[in-house]
């Protein structure tokens, strides 16, 4: 059943606007974001739609289908409420374009999706951006990219509490078909790089290693490398603006942990950079080859893999037909994404069997494309 059908069945009414956000796999660069970096995002088939349409009151109404969840308030009450959990992102952009606005009727909410959720594929931005999206629409605001990504981030600084640069969205609301995005976190600039999967199969695999609390850790080496940086001589640029030759004239001053943390920061951007040109001539190989080594920094220096982790991306590598292996999302468990061949596939699902086992989580691994371009908001 469509996002149309599921609004009607719940509010007996069509909705006024679907606006549709698909999910993004940071495939290189995820961690080097709030260090004012650069990340590569694939857009794929799941997304996020946010249908809406108008009251004649000022109620508002919130209906997750796929959760079978509902909750309510009314434009006057648009706080964040811990237990309201998905709707706050909904509430937190009606906020941004409709508080303070006089007139301002109700509406009725209807979310839909098919992005898993708590494993770092872009469930949350999806939301977000979708809900913002469609309040931008409803109230005849901008619905250039800059300005949306601007409001997303200003819903997680107002809302959330949860300091964010509108280059976090940019990957999604600007996401064209069969495209890498890449995104400068410093000037939030994005390029789009077409390219062609032929053969090739992509699959995410979900090592069900349940995840800590990582936001504190990811703090802890973001201010590494914000040290770092200070002891190379705060050039305004960045981090960005040294390179590795630069850390090694630091050896024995710099704390090794820190000298780690930006060593990664800084080949995490160097290989970007060549994975960019890769994909620019399609060659996938060069490119999974990148992943792989993305990998390793992940485990060697920026210390954010596991072993369950560790060894599905190591046992990939030992098959003939897969190009490379590598985490997705925060760290510390969560998914890997896998560039292969698709004769392939039958042995890497036995070496899943081998990892149940052996660690007793198990995993689930599914195949997933590049997003087709279908149109994200309608009206």
């Amino acid at each position: 059943m469509d996002i149309s059908q599921l609004h009607r069945n719940e509010y007996e009414a069509s909705p006024d606007v679907i606006s549709s956000v698909p999910g993004v796999l940071r495939l290189l660069g995820e961690h080097s974001i709030e260090s004012d970096g650069l990340y590569l995002g694939l857009p794929y088939d799941r997304a996020i739609t946010v249908a809406i349409s108008a009251r004649r009151d000022s109620s508002l109404r919130f209906y997750a289908a796929d959760l079978n969840e509902r909750k309510r308030t009314n434009l006057g009450n648009l706080k964040y409420k811990r237990e309201d959990r998905w709707a706050n992102y909904i509430k937190g952009a009606l906020a941004i374009y409709l508080e303070g606005k006089t007139g301002a009727k109700g509406f009725n909410v209807t979310i839909s999706g098919d992005i898993p959720q708590g494993l770092g594929l872009g469930s949350a931005t999806a939301l977000l951006c979708a809900s913002v999206k469609a309040a931008a629409e409803t109230s005849t605001a901008s619905m250039e990219a800059a300005d949306l990504e601007r409001s997303a981030a200003e819903v997680m600084r107002s809302y959330f509490e949860k300091p964010t640069r509108p280059a976090e969205f940019s990957a999604g609301l600007r996401a064209a078909a069969s495209s890498f995005c890449l995104v400068d976190a410093r000037s939030n600039q994005a390029t789009q790089i077409p390219f062609d999967l032929g053969n090739a199969v992509l699959l995410l695999t979900d090592s069900k290693v349940p995840r800590p609390p990582v936001d504190t850790e990811l703090r802890v080496r973001a201010q590494n490398c914000a040290k770092a940086l200070s002891m190379l001589g705060g050039n305004p640029k960045g981090l960005r603006a040294y390179g590795i030759d630069d850390l090694d004239e630091y050896m024995g001053l710099m704390p090794e942990h820190i000298r780690r943390h930006a060593a990664f920061f800084m080949e995490e951007l160097s290989r970007i950079r060549e994975a960019k040109d890769l994909l620019q001539k399609n060659e996938l190989p060069g490119f999974a080859r990148i992943l792989n080594k993305s990998q390793a920094g992940l485990r060697n220096h920026y210390e954010v893999s596991c072993p369950e982790i560790d060894w599905l991306v190591k046992r990939a590598g030992e098959i003939d037909g897969i190009y490379g292996s590598r985490m997705v999302g925060k760290g510390f468990g969560g998914c890997t994404f896998t560039l292969l061949m698709p004769d392939a596939v039958p042995e890497y699902r036995k070496r899943l069997e081998e990892y149940e086992r052996i660690f007793g989580f198990r995993p689930v691994a599914w195949e997933i494309k590049p997003w087709d371009g279908r149109p994200t908001c309608d009206h």
